[in-house]
C-alpha cells in the first residue's frame, strides 16, 4: 500500500516524523513492535486519513518470514495544516 500515492489526490502530503522498533517475545513467539509517527499536512488531509483508514482495513499486508500480527492507528493531534497520527504494529517472526 503506498500513502504517498493515496495522499496525494487530496492534496495531501505524507511526512513521516519517528519510528521506533523494540524487540517482542512471548513463551513461544519473538517479533517486533513498531511505532510510526506519521502526519498528513495539506488541505486534503482528513480526507486522505479516511481515505487511508479504509484502504488499510481491506488491505493485506504480507512480510516475507514475518506475520503481521496486530495493527492500529492511534489517532494525534489535529490543525489547520493536517493531522498525526501513531501506527502501531506487532510483526512475528515465522
Amino acid at each position: 500500500m503506498d500513502g504517498a500515492a493515496i495522499a496525494a489526490p487530496f492534496g495531501a502530503r505524507v511526512v513521516i516524523e519517528g519510528l521506533c522498533a523494540r524487540d517482542w517475545a512471548s513463551l513461544t513467539l519473538t517479533g517486533t513492535r513498531h511505532e510510526l509517527d506519521v502526519r498528513l499536512d495539506g488541505v486534503g488531509a482528513a480526507a486522505a486519513l479516511a481515505a487511508l483508514g479504509e484502504r488499510l482495513a481491506h488491505e493485506t499486508i504480507t512480510i516475507a518470514g514475518q506475520i503481521l500480527a496486530e495493527a492500529l492507528v492511534e489517532p494525534g493531534t489535529a490543525d489547520d495544516e493536517g493531522v498525526a497520527m501513531t501506527i502501531c504494529a506487532l510483526v512475528i517472526n515465522d
